[in-house]
């Protein structure tokens, strides 16, 4: 392994990183249908806030488990409950693909332990 190859192993292996990258990719999947112009999926008003700030909450969800890996549990526990309210607004979790990766990301910050001290 190279040098920042070393380095990224070992930032990775500190963190949940698994469940920051999918906490990530549902909140981007449930960001981007709604606004990509699609005329089925345009919802406005209320409903359409909603969709957007689940999708920002579980994309910073995602980021506050890379940058701050002690509070994984906290950051877990807030990105499953993002996971059911974007079934409820966000066009069913976002065809239930963004609902299932958000579940799926933080079940995985709930069941993460910090690996022994290097």
């Amino acid at each position: 392994m190279t040098g920042i190859d070393q380095r990224f192993a070992t930032w990775c292996g500190g963190r949940p990183f698994a469940a920051g990258l999918l906490a990530v990719a549902a909140g981007a999947e449930i960001l981007l249908l709604p606004i990509s112009g699609y005329e089925f999926l345009l919802v406005q008003g209320i409903g359409g806030i909603g969709s957007l700030l689940t999708a920002i909450g579980l994309v910073a969800g995602g980021v506050a488990l890379w940058r701050y890996p002690h509070r994984a549990r906290v950051v877990g526990a807030g990105v499953l409950l993002l996971a059911f309210v974007a079934y409820l607004v966000a066009n069913l979790g976002g065809f239930l693909i963004g609902m299932l990766l958000a579940l799926v990301a933080g079940s995985l910050a709930l069941a993460w332990q910090p690996g022994p001290a290097r």
